[in-house]
């Protein structure tokens, strides 16, 4: 999970200081993240890390600006998404562009850290689990259990109401609950899932 704190101080220290280290800071923090989630939307990693870079020089530029920033995690996915789609209506001028249409591959190509602890064929089977998910469930679930963005911010960053990330995130607990419980003690499955 981001430590929201530390994301926050270098957001700051960009913002009132032009703190470069500290800008190369958040840039390794988030860009993975922020890389893998504009290729959930784009289906493209190349695309997405250009989309990510632009977002991070928007930054830099607009660094005068930041103060006024309440929540600067969900404000870099919501520049991400926003970059994202309109990169995608000038490659697609007619086509609509809709979540539910996600490259739910490309949401899994970083798994985190935190999962080398378990063995390598449970978290086959939990990210086998996850992908079975519908696309919009699955990212809600990757978000909040793998980004560590708060109901709120989901619903912000997506343009659904919290009341929608939590119903998401109940089915897609209970899908992968049920998935890998076949296959591991109850106690571990539920400390990963609710974590």
């Amino acid at each position: 999970m981001m430590n929201d704190e530390l994301i926050r101080r270098h957001f700051r220290c960009i913002g009132e200081g032009g703190d470069m280290q500290a800008y190369d800071e958040l840039y390794r923090l988030l860009c993975g993240r922020l890389i893998r989630f504009s290729a959930a939307i784009t289906g493209s990693f190349h695309l997405a890390e250009e989309i990510v870079s632009d977002v991070f020089i928007m930054i830099w530029q607009k660094r005068e600006q930041l103060a006024a920033v309440e929540n600067p995690l969900v404000y870099l996915y919501v520049c991400t998404r926003n970059r994202s789609l309109n990169t995608l209506q000038q490659h697609r001028k007619h086509q609509h562009t809709s979540l539910d249409s996600l490259d739910t591959d490309a949401l899994a190509m970083s798994p985190d850290q935190e999962q080398s602890m378990i063995s390598a064929e449970v978290a086959q089977r939990i990210e086998a689990a996850i992908r079975s998910l519908p696309a919009r469930c699955q990212l809600i679930f990757r978000l909040v259990k793998q980004d560590g963005l708060k109901y709120r911010e989901v619903a912000e960053l997506l343009n659904i109401s919290s009341k929608t990330v939590d119903a998401q995130l109940t089915i897609a607990v209970k899908k992968v609950a049920e998935a890998i419980r076949l296959n591991m003690p109850s106690e571990l499955a539920w400390s990963f899932l609710f974590r």
